[in-house]
């Protein structure tokens, strides 16, 4: 049975905030310099199958950052993948939440 992926789509992951990619029925080519995003697209194909980046890593960080290098808070982050197998579409989506809570405040006591 023949497995083809029709479309791909990454939000908050790594330095991408919201891309699609629509994979046509020939090649789909993918370029662009240094530091464009396309490690990371390949990166979120392999996450979402796989939970491991293109170096084989599971404990790599998916989290979006800023221009500054730190992670910004309170993303969900997910890759989700349009697959088309046996005549059949398959949907897969792999979400990162981040539990956040909200520190409790000192009880003063007198």
């Amino acid at each position: 049975m023949e497995l083809r992926i029709n479309k791909l789509i990454l939000e908050n992951f790594k330095g991408i905030e919201s891309k699609e990619i629509n994979f046509n029925r020939g090649k789909t080519l993918i370029c662009g310099g240094n530091g464009t995003g396309k490690t990371s697209i390949f990166d979120g194909f392999l996450w979402l199958l796989f939970g491991k980046d293109s170096s084989g890593r599971s404990d790599f960080s998916i989290k979006t950052i800023d221009e500054q290098g730190n992670e910004i808070p309170k993303r969900e982050h997910s890759v989700t993948g349009y697959f088309e197998a046996g005549g059949n579409e398959i949907v897969i989506k792999r979400i990162l939440r981040e539990k956040w809570a909200k520190k409790e405040e000192a009880v003063k006591r007198y």
